[in-house]
């Protein structure tokens, strides 16, 4: 029987500006290094422009540093639960009938994980806790 199997929806995320500021480079001098403006740089460290494999190879060449240390996807969840206090942690958990560690474990985990921890049900309720469509934090597949 083919089942409905929940993912995490994901974002590129960039170290750069860590990375950068690290080594003491400024963005134009990284731009400058890779050929692309500054404004170029400045799109990547915020999360606004997604690299071409070429200039990830070489900001990875310049900063020392394999691509994936430099770049990761990480689920959106991770964004809309880390900046929530324990107290909003707990009435999350209490609307949505999820345990807190169990919740909590929500940043930790992997796709595998997600769809062996959780219902559709439960994230949906999560997500509605969260103030956002399910389809924002995460994604079914047909499995």
């Amino acid at each position: 029987m083919v089942g409905i199997i929940p993912r995490f929806n994901k974002k590129l995320v960039s170290r750069i500006k860590e990375l950068r500021e690290k080594q003491k480079i400024s963005q134009q001098e990284l731009a400058k290094s890779v050929g692309v403006s500054r404004q170029t740089i400045y799109y990547l460290e915020r999360g606004m422009s997604n690299p071409s494999l070429t200039l990830s190879l070489d900001i990875s060449k310049i900063l020392n540093k394999p691509i994936e240390e430099i770049f990761y996807y990480e689920p959106f969840v991770v964004e809309f639960l880390g900046n929530k206090t324990v107290d909003e942690m707990d009435e999350i958990a209490d609307v949505t009938g999820v345990n807190l560690e169990k919740l909590l474990n929500l940043r930790k985990i992997d796709d595998n994980q997600l769809s062996t921890m959780y219902t559709e049900e439960e994230l949906k309720k999560i997500a509605e806790a969260l103030g956002v469509k399910f389809h924002i934090l995460f994604i079914k597949d047909e499995g």
